[in-house]
């Protein structure tokens, strides 16, 4: 629970100051649940905490709603409730998580240790010292907005008393990791966008090139991949991806019209090398003059190269005579900037496909999902309308280290990924058995449709 509250509730702030400055005072309860008395305060806070959310899913659903008109919303359901009703549920449901939370937290004897309680008192300085007349204002008594702050991280510190490594749960340090490697891909790929400077999609004839181009890279991480496996392949796909980049910025500087002379990238190298070869050319042993400047030219070509005449401009030139001088380095150490950790897509979680999110696209996802062990490594050309990749997947395992991957805020995340939905259960459990008195006048005064959230 902890983990969607923490930032959202720092962040609701804005919109309930917004929102609600000058709904006039009130400090009395909004409810008991057990023998806990819950503020009016608190209660207001989680309200437009509430019909907020009301209004982002009411959005999504339709894009152009008003959500200005409050007469029009409260003609709407969510979930089969008008939205009255719905926000209101919503709110209790928040108090009886922050109830439960405030009474296991005193139930298991916890304490917030010294560095959160200074994060908390800095995090409630600076924001109370910002919105205190506004929230005055609207009736959350300073008292009310430190309880709500505080909840978060006592929610927190629940979850870590049953889900800690070695807490009452049992977690293991090895389960987390094989969770971890089990739901994220370390990845890396190279994009190729088939778009002008326009943003146009471009024509077939200049998609058959990039194709062209893309294919040959191809087939130089799979010759790096023969030669040395994975470890060369990353070295490699680096090594592309500078390439692309030199070749993408020529393409602009020429499309601007950039004079030659002040050309920056790899196009004004492979456009002077007629002059730096004239000594060439007048030398003793040329016997065609003309025949030995073209030698020099297309020493700079890639030796594998098999691209049609047309493709053989002064950018692909340039390009090969990288890819080569490159290749004859020594051994590199290899660089994971290029690199992504992509997370894995539980379908599951979602009701409809289109919310679903790809990095950084749904055909390059499938394809990395579909990589297997025995083939880290490989590098795939996957072929979209708008966009070529070239992509491979690594083995994550070798990076899951103390000073990389596996580092303190990663194990955190995998825990709260892991083990939300058990807490989850847990806070339902112990909310099942608490006895709610709603304050029926506090709920006809508090409107949430009063609360305009802009």
């Amino acid at each position: 629970m902890f983990s969607f509250k923490k930032v959202p509730a720092v962040l609701t702030v804005v919109t309930l100051i917004a929102a609600c400055t000058g709904c006039g005072h009130n400090t009395t309860t909004a409810m008991t649940i057990d023998d806990y008395v819950v503020p009016a305060g608190v209660y207001l806070y989680y309200l437009n905490s509430s019909y907020s959310n009301a209004l982002s899913q009411l959005s999504s659903e339709n894009e152009s709603l008003d959500t200005t008109d409050t007469k029009m919303l409260q003609t709407l359901y969510l979930d089969n409730k008008d939205i009255r009703t719905w926000v209101e549920d919503k709110a209790t449901e928040l108090c009886v998580d922050f109830v439960t939370t405030e009474k296991k937290f005193d139930e298991l004897g916890l304490e917030l240790d010294a560095e959160t309680k200074e994060q908390l008192e800095s995090m409630l300085e600076y924001y109370w010292s910002y919105y205190a007349d506004s929230m005055t204002e609207l009736g959350v008594s300073e008292e009310s907005f430190r309880k709500v702050m505080t909840s978060s991280y006592k929610s927190e510190a629940v979850f870590d008393h049953y889900y800690e490594i070695g807490a009452e749960e049992g977690v293991t340090e090895e389960e987390l990791q094989d969770y971890y490697a089990e739901n994220n891909i370390r990845a890396q790929y190279v994009k190729f966008d088939l778009h002008d400077s326009e943003g146009n999609v471009l024509e077939d004839s200049e998609k058959a090139e990039i194709l062209e181009l893309a294919k040959k890279y191809q087939n130089q991480a799979e010759k790096a991949y023969q030669d040395g496996g994975a470890e060369a392949v990353m070295t490699e796909m680096n090594r592309i991806q500078d390439d692309y980049d030199y070749y993408m910025t020529s393409v602009s500087e020429q499309e601007a019209g950039i004079p030659e002379e002040e050309l920056t990238t790899t196009t004004a190298k492979a456009e002077t090398v007629p002059t730096e070869t004239t000594t060439v050319t007048d030398s003793e042993d040329s016997e065609n003059p003309e025949e030995t400047t073209t030698e020099v030219l297309n020493s700079n070509l890639d030796s594998e190269s098999d691209l049609d005449a047309e493709f053989e401009s002064d950018l692909d030139t340039d390009l090969d005579s990288n890819l080569d001088s490159d290749s004859e380095t020594e051994t590199e150490t290899v660089s994971y900037t290029n690199e992504s950790i992509i997370s894995v897509i539980n379908l599951e979680d979602y009701e409809d496909d289109e919310e679903i999110y790809y990095t950084p696209s749904e055909d390059v996802y499938n394809q990395l999902l579909s990589i297997t062990d025995t083939d880290y490594g490989k590098v795939y050309l996957v072929e979209e309308d708008e966009a070529y990749y070239l992509v491979t997947r690594y083995a994550i395992r070798d990076r899951m280290t103390e000073e990389d991957l596996w580092n303190e805020s990663n194990i955190y995340n995998a825990r709260v990924s892991k083990y939300s939905d058990a807490f989850e259960e847990k806070m339902d459990e112990w909310s099942a058995i608490l006895n709610i008195q709603k304050n029926d006048a506090s709920f006809k005064r508090y409107d949430p449709f009063k609360f305009h959230v802009m």
